[in-house]
């Protein structure tokens, strides 16, 4: 990197609402808000309650220039986007809005996000869906080996193929594209848990060829919380049913657009499942504000700046015997996760002490003797912060052998 380079992100950094005297490397759970979505927001806010009655409308344009421009930065067509609270949500529109019948089977795999699996176990109760798991490596070489982990769960009763983008545990970014292609190969429909993916990776959800594909805005986006989104492919949006009835149902007969898309009352069907009744619409208009900056900065220039600060990561961390990665290694599924297992630090409360001595936000658990942990690295943070992330590592290590 040169010098230009890191005062060009130096600037970036600076529309960001993140405390000058913190580290936060934990844009894997909650991203900071740019300034821009944050003004964005509250002036949305103002307009609603100077009159909640009359700004109605004018909220609700605003919130279909948002959905075109994540339309936009998703390569989807708005149509088919539903916006939702996040992607448990999302996921869970799918797998309770299909129709089941007693042993039809879900394959998973076995690193999904801990709400999902309580989704898969609930349809498991109540729909007698068998859910099997493809065990995927940790670390997997290559894409291949999550490719073959499903070949080998897949049989004629599987009816849904669901997987995780990147995961949430190990940043791990799986090929749903080849996913998406053995999946329709054996007749079965295929889901997407996006959560990680917009924001700190470019997306082509045409290209995927996935049925569904959940995603959050909150994350890597920097949006404000409580915004995500379901995509659904114009061929398979009315197998789904809403989970929830409100004002996006028709008591009459559904039509088409001229693209063969359902309609309910003239609008998309997609639009009508997120019709729960009164929701906010600041965070969502905001929402747009967040795209347009990611667009400016462009999709792949913060992917690889991303990459550039996990490299420079897990080069210092490999000086280390007590550290090992467990993150994929391939370039192919490599992104702004790394996590790694950390011995020799005994009982303490590693992530409680990153915060109170570094001031430094990260993600830590422990089992037994061993700490894990996950590091993000966005376009907010920088190469000094991760050194510190390293040096503190360092001294608390050194502390727990002193004792």
């Amino acid at each position: 990197m040169t010098v230009s380079d890191e005062a060009r992100w130096d600037a970036v950094r600076r529309l960001f609402m993140n405390d000058p005297d913190e580290i936060y490397l934990n844009t894997g759970s909650w991203g900071i808000m740019p300034r821009c979505v944050c003004e964005a927001m509250i002036a949305s806010l103002r307009r609603r309650e100077l009159n909640p009655t009359r700004s109605r409308a004018a909220l609700l344009e605003g919130v279909r220039a948002a959905r075109e421009r994540l339309g936009a930065f998703l390569h989807a067509s708005p149509s088919d986007l539903a916006l939702l609270m996040n992607v448990t949500v999302a996921v869970n529109v799918v797998v309770h809005g299909l129709p089941w019948q007693p042993g039809d089977e879900i394959l998973a795999s076995d690193q999904e996000y801990g709400a999902i699996d309580n989704c898969l176990h609930y349809a498991g109760r109540r729909w007698g869906v068998v859910v099997r798991r493809a065990r995927i490596p940790i670390p997997p070489a290559c894409p291949d080996d999550v490719v073959r982990a499903f070949e080998a769960g897949i049989t004629e009763r599987t009816r849904l193929l669901l997987c995780s983008h990147i995961t949430t545990g190990t940043g791990l970014i799986a090929p749903v594209k080849a996913l998406a292609e053995l999946a329709h190969a054996h007749g079965a429909l295929i889901v997407v848990d996006g959560a990680h993916a917009p924001g700190m990776i470019p997306l082509d959800l045409a290209a995927t060829g996935c049925d569904f594909y959940g995603g959050n805005c909150h994350k890597w986006l920097c949006a404000p919380q409580g915004v995500g989104f379901l995509h659904a492919a114009p061929h398979v949006q009315e197998r789904v049913r809403p989970p929830i009835v409100g004002w996006g149902y028709s008591q009459e007969e559904m039509s088409a657009d001229e693209a063969g898309r359902p309609l309910i009352k003239g609008e998309p069907y997609m639009w009508g499942l997120e019709q729960w009744g009164t929701f906010s619409m600041p965070e969502q208009i905001a929402m747009g504000q967040a795209v347009r900056l990611q667009e400016e900065i462009g999709p792949a220039r913060v992917a690889e700046r991303g990459r550039q600060l996990a490299g420079h990561l897990r080069r210092r961390m490999a000086e280390h015997a007590w550290t090992r990665l467990i993150s994929p290694s391939h370039p192919e599924m490599t992104g702004s996760i790394s996590t790694f297992l950390l011995e020799g630090f005994g009982g303490m409360k590693l992530g409680d002490l990153l915060f109170e001595r570094y001031r430094i936000t990260v993600p830590v658990a422990q089992q037994d003797s061993v700490h894990r942990i996950r590091v993000s690295t966005h376009i907010y943070n920088t190469f000094a912060e991760v050194d510190r992330l390293v040096e503190a590592l360092e001294e608390l290590h050194g502390g727990a052998r002193g004792h």
